[in-house]
């Protein structure tokens, strides 16, 4: 900046003074000097946009005489700071000016001088000195610095030249100026962002320019005030970035994955396409790995129905080990000789998972195609056996036995594949068949889906007894069912039958055709189970022990049964983490398992009301039982989660993604009739409605469950006698005895619900230590005085430290005073008394109440009672 421009004045000395990109005027001077050998000015600055960590800052500018003596101007100069520093001892202090060939550090030691280049000639005679060691440097532009991006040629970290090397910037006050400035040298456009980046592999020692500042006027980032080149102090972990405009980017338009669809790059500010001539597998791969996707599957042309975007690209050529589409070479930006008809479109390995769902083995199901947006039905005139015979061995599961249609694997509403597809039933994956390049999707009709049924299929059913968990045990191999041979069969194989039918665990496995002869044939085969498979289908087959088998030795089971669910974690039994009991285990259920029909049976079954929510996130917590992974297709019309089609160990689920159920009769608690959310009138809520607690035998040992309970600190104080007004709805508890370490208001004794037999007179109230308000004291006015806030039951002041307009309004809004007001100086009130609660409290406008903007932790204050804030609001006093 140029002094004579800021000042208007072309001759004299003096001191300009740029806190926080803003001009300080709000100064005050302390003393000054006057003779010829030594002039200087002491002046004190107090702005509030000054940083939090300096309660003011004391400036002195000093001009020593070429001729004067200078041990004796500067031991005048010692004394004088000396006596201002014993004054303000919580300044900063400042000393900068012409010392002529001097030095301060000789009379006062402990100050540090910042300017390291000459300044008139090669002599060092202007110096800036501080008490601060790593205080700002002064410096000189850094004329020509060299510049780049690692990344994209207009995105990415950036880098600067030190010394033959490049090294990155560090993030130190980085911001979108700075990038302005980066993005304009490069010739990249406007900025878009200034990211702080992290980057693994570098050293703090990486990072050789800090602190830059510009005020993104400048042409090159050499012309920005910063430190030291090469200095290689930054403390920070992140390095400075810059996303500019015309950063050239690549996509692949979704349609069914994030990884496939047609390429689009982006130039110039515009989205467009890329034509097919000479496109194959070494480009697609290219793409690929640069859109994070891994390698390429296959890639295709297709015709896109719209010419209001451009081509950019035409003749693209890669050698396929290229990390980005830019180092390919290709015909100019722009320039194309095809038409519409011929853009690129591209799968990458992982866009599509294939799944058969539904058969109660990973090779039996509804044929289901999967990405990171969707999931995608087969249509039955689009399944044929070769199709099915490439997907089968594609999934591991032999060959195909057969296709299955009609919805014979259940119903769904799905969005769905609507292309013809043509395999030979040699192909190694499905993608190496012929289709029309990635699919339209609609809802069709839901009995229209087609399913497989693979050669390594195995699925278990047990026959014949009293109830679904006993009798004859029968496995379909493929497509047929049949019996298993008593021959080697033991607990172990049972456990696992008994487990995936949902029985519990084997009880017993009775000999003989003690449950009738089965129809099908004898398997000549039998399970070698461990006993702690999930699935039948996981177990190993043999056929060592199988011979002289007949329907009057057959394999038969009596499983221990199976026992509803239960709902953990929550604040009543009507609300928590989905829990099954499967013989002696309880276990949990994978989140994207439960639906909302299956959430209603839940409710039902535990006479719970109707399903209310089913919260995503585990917001009951993980528990310690095992995870289920498995689903269950409820209608919700059923009365009993065990009459639900279940699907065995389906659900793809990662740690801690557990179903959780609230049901409409869960009961809740609430204060109402205070002045926040931590203090009112007790209230529960059952049966669809609010109700009071009785305020007999209530105290703090109750308030301390409740505030707890609702997040709200401590205990404070219990109330009494509807002291926050009286309730209107019933009077759902009374008598409550907690102890004080109960999770719940109904975990307490005596807590029990619709037993109230008070009146609203003694509704019970309470106030917990995160109860906060806002107070202006005065002696005469309600919207002017001395700022308090009350929390953990005491009154206490607020500094105004840091305190700027939008804090003050919103002040002002909260207490109901008007729309704005002003800080007020000096000590216009009387000192409170109470302890000082809030320091450097900032606002940004949009919070609500004050204690959500960003301040000091509470309690935590640098400031003394000269600078508690008072504040007059506009309002109406």
């Amino acid at each position: 900046m140029d002094r004579s421009t800021e000042t208007g004045k072309t001759r004299g000395g003096g001191v300009c003074i740029f806190i926080n990109n803003a001009w300080c005027n709000n100064v005050s001077t302390i003393t000054k000097h006057c003779s010829p050998a030594l002039e200087f000015l002491i002046i004190k600055c107090r702005p509030f946009y000054l940083p939090w960590e300096f309660t003011s800052v004391i400036i002195t500018a000093v001009y020593i005489a070429p001729d004067a003596n200078g041990k004796e101007a500067l031991e005048v100069l010692h004394i004088a700071l000396n006596k201002q520093e014993n004054a303000h001892p919580d300044a900063t202090f400042i000393v900068a000016g012409d010392f002529d060939q001097t030095n301060l550090k000789s009379v006062l030691p402990k100050y540090h001088q910042h300017v390291s280049f000459p300044t008139r000639g090669e002599n060092t005679l202007d110096h800036v000195y501080t008490k601060i060691q790593n205080a700002y440097n002064a410096y000189r532009p850094l004329w020509g610095l060299q510049i780049r991006l690692d990344g994209s040629s207009c995105s990415g970290r950036v880098q600067v030249e030190s010394e033959g090397q490049w090294g990155s910037v560090c993030s130190h006050s980085w911001d979108l100026r700075d990038a302005e400035v980066v993005c304009k040298q490069l010739g990249c456009g406007a900025a878009m962002s200034a990211p702080h980046l992290a980057h693994p592999q570098t050293a703090p020692e990486d990072r050789v320019l800090n602190k830059v500042g510009c005020l993104g006027n400048e042409t090159e980032l050499g012309e920005c005030r910063a430190g030291r080149l090469g200095s290689k102090d930054c403390q920070l972990p992140w390095d400075a970035g810059a996303i500019c405009a015309a950063k050239k980017r690549i996509r692949m338009a979704k349609v069914a994955s994030s990884c496939s669809g047609r390429l689009e790059v982006y130039y110039r500010g515009q989205w467009g396409t890329v034509c097919e001539t000479d496109w194959g597998l070494n480009e697609s791969h290219v793409v690929c790995r640069q859109a994070g996707c891994g390698e390429a599957q296959t890639y295709s042309k297709m015709r896109i129905l719209t010419n209001d975007v451009p081509i950019w690209l035409d003749r693209v050529h890669c050698n396929g080990n290229e990390s980005s589409l830019w180092e390919c070479s290709s015909d100019p930006w722009g320039h194309h000789e095809c038409d519409y008809s011929t853009n690129v479109h591209i799968i990458c390995i992982g866009s599509f998972t294939f799944s058969l769902t539904n058969g109660n083995s990973p090779c039996a199901g509804r044929l289901e195609m999967k990405s990171d947006l969707a999931t995608f039905s087969f249509l039955d005139e689009h399944i044929h056996e070769n199709v099915g015979n490439v997907l089968c061995n594609e999934l591991k599961c032999g060959s195909i036995v057969s296709v299955k249609k009609q919805a014979y694997f259940g119903q769904v509403a799905s969005s769905v594949w609507n292309k013809a597809i043509e395999c030979k039933g040699n192909e190694s994956t499905f993608w190496q068949c012929y289709t029309e390049f990635l699919p339209t999707f609609a809802r069709h009709d839901e009995f229209s889906y087609a399913g497989l049924i693979c050669f390594n299929h195995r699925e278990p059913r047990i026959v014949g007894g009293e109830d679904p968990c006993s009798g004859r045990v029968e496995v379909q191999f493929g497509d047929e069912w049949g019996t298993l041979c008593d021959s080697g069969w033991d607990l172990q194989d049972a456990s696992v039958v008994c487990r995936q039918l949902q029985c519990g665990e084997a009880v017993a496995i009775p000999g003989g055709a003690r449950y009738g002869e089965g129809k099908g044939p004898v398997w000549d085969k039998q399970l070698d189970c461990q006993g702690n498979e999930s699935l039948v289908f996981e177990c190993p087959v043999s056929t060592e022990k199988t011979q002289n088998c007949s329907h009057r030795n057959y394999a038969s089971v009596v499983c221990s049964g199976q026992e509803g669910p239960r709902l953990v974690g929550g604040e009543s039994r009507c609300a928590g983490r989905v829990e099954v009991l499967r013989g002696s285990q309880w276990g949990s259920f994978c989140e994207p398992g439960l639906e909302w029909q299956t959430a209603e049976v839940i409710c039902r079954h535990l006479q719970c009301g109707g399903v209310k929510a089913t919260p995503r996130g585990a917001p009951y917590g993980v528990g310690s039982v095992p995870l289920w992974k498995d689903r269950y297709q409820c209608s919700g019309r059923e009365g009993h989660l065990g009459d639900c089609p279940v699907s065995w160990g389906k659900e793809e689920c990662e740690q801690g993604s557990i179903a959780s159920v609230v049901c409409s009769d869960h009961w809740r608690v609430r204060l109402a009739g205070g002045e926040s959310l931590c203090a009112g009138r007790v209230e529960v809520y059952h049966r669809g409605a609010w109700g009071s607690v009785c305020d007999d035998f209530w105290d703090l040992a109750d308030v301390s469950v409740v505030c707890r309970q609702l997040g709200c600190g401590h205990a404070v104080r219990a109330s009494v006698s509807a002291e926050f007004g009286e309730g209107s709805g019933p009077v759902w508890m009374d008598t409550v005895k907690c102890e004080g370490n109960e999770s719940a208001l109904w975990n307490c004794p005596g807590a029990s619900l619709e037993k109230g037999n008070c009146g609203h007179k003694e509704d019970a109230g309470m106030i917990c230590s995160e109860h906060k308000q806002l107070r202006l004291v005065s002696a005469e006015y309600d919207c002017a005085g001395r700022l308090e806030v009350l929390y953990n039951g005491t009154w206490g002041s607020v500094c105004s430290n840091g305190m700027d307009s939008f804090t003050i309004d919103l002040i002002c809004k909260q207490l109901q005073c008007g729309d704005s007001g002003t800080l007020q100086d000096g000590q216009q009130y009387e000192s409170g008394s109470g302890p000082k609660w809030l320091d450097n409290v900032k606002c940004l406008g949009q919070e609500s109440v004050l204690w959500q903007c960003s301040s000091s932790p509470w309690g935590q204050n640098k400031c003394q009672d000269s600078e508690v804030a008072e504040i007059q609001c506009l309002g109406e006093n």
